[in-house]
């Protein structure tokens, strides 16, 4: 399992952290404030902390849709985190829809797949503003 955990922290570092993007990119898509915000293009990849989770993705474009593909595992910095592999989620997101993740810690990651399918945008919020 180590080997697998080292796989994902090598692609993690191999796809690297898009730039954040304009939130009008896509005028369908409406970020709230204080949301960590990505751009995505086909074949780039992000890498994004959600709440107790590290997760690294990358869509191409398939049929006018977003096909994404994700890596949620436990974030790293501890040696607990060493024996978790991952869970990868391939789905296709039709342009104008939303895929949806939550994760512990109150926080979520959403991916948009735009117009044409020729970006995503990434976007991680708290999903319990409000909590004690």
């Amino acid at each position: 399992m180590l080997k697998a955990t080292k796989a994902v922290a090598a692609a993690a570092g191999m796809m690297g952290v898009l730039a954040a993007g304009v939130v009008s990119a896509d005028p369908l898509f409406h970020a709230q404030p204080g949301a960590t915000v990505e751009i995505m293009t086909p074949g780039r990849g992000i890498s994004l902390d959600i709440g107790g989770k590290h997760a690294i993705g990358y869509f191409v474009a398939n049929n006018k849709a977003c096909e994404l593909t994700v890596v949620v595992a436990d974030a790293f910095g501890d040696q607990a985190s060493l024996d978790s592999p991952g869970t990868r989620f391939v789905m296709p997101v039709t342009q104008g829809k939303i895929f949806k993740v939550d994760a512990s810690a109150g926080q979520s990651a959403e991916f948009f797949c735009g117009h044409g399918a020729n970006r995503m945008i990434a976007r991680v919020y708290d999903r319990a503003p409000y909590k004690s």
